[in-house]
């Protein structure tokens, strides 16, 4: 396949995000299809991706719906897309992802004193109540970088995100009824929101493993 062939299957993918940020979340983003059609869907994901301090409307719109796999910065993560953008502007992209998870992805281990995991707790959705102490045994035993792809929030944010990361249960605890002992070793790893996301993705339980194979670098 040519570059201009791919290029212009990207022009179309990029349309299809307006398509389908609309008819996910109702939000008709107008301007962002004028562009697109007037300087071609690559010239505007560059665009996209250069730094700001402020996060454009639609992407704040995906946010608040919480549907950010939308975005036009989880559309060049993915291959082969990737390949069109520098090093850089797929780091603005996946820090963006980054900080947008750790804002809207709840994190699985909650202030219990015990560790005794399985009770269940009504946000938005039900998910199962986690224990600090299991949280932080894993963390003691595996570090802060996501058990995933390495990235580490305080590395990357400075001081006051040093030791900020998710922690991923193995075993789901939606199949598991009653309580039982969680071992922070055997059933859990720390992982940055953007992986949490991509394993939960779809509702799917996807292997650390799996997601591993998915990043292109």
């Amino acid at each position: 396949m040519t570059t201009e062939t791919l290029e212009e299957q990207f022009h179309e993918e990029m349309i299809g995000v307006y398509k389908n940020t609309g008819r996910e979340t109702g939000y008709w983003a107008r301007r962002y299809l004028q562009k697109v059609r007037r300087v071609g869907g690559l010239q505007v994901a560059h665009d996209l991706l250069k730094p700001t301090k402020d996060l454009a409307k639609g992407l704040q719109t995906l946010v608040e719906k919480n549907r950010i796999d939308l975005s036009v910065e989880a559309l060049v993560l993915r291959n082969p897309w990737s390949s069109f953008f520098s090093s850089e502007e797929l780091k603005v992209a996946q820090e963006r992802i980054n900080l947008i998870a750790s804002l809207h992805l709840p994190e699985e281990v909650s202030k219990k004193e015990i560790l005794l995991e399985g009770s269940v707790c009504q946000i938005t959705v039900n998910h199962y109540e986690r224990n600090s102490k299991a949280r932080k045994k894993c963390i003691e035993y595996y570090g802060t970088n996501c058990y995933v792809c390495n990235f580490n929030f305080g590395k990357v944010y400075g001081e006051k995100a040093e030791g900020f990361i998710h922690v991923h249960h193995l075993k789901p605890l939606s199949n598991i009824c009653g309580e039982y002992e969680v071992n922070p070793i055997e059933d859990l790893r720390p992982v940055c929101p953007n992986c949490h996301a991509m394993i939960h993705l779809g509702g799917k339980i996807r292997s650390i493993k799996d997601v591993k194979k998915m990043i292109t670098r």
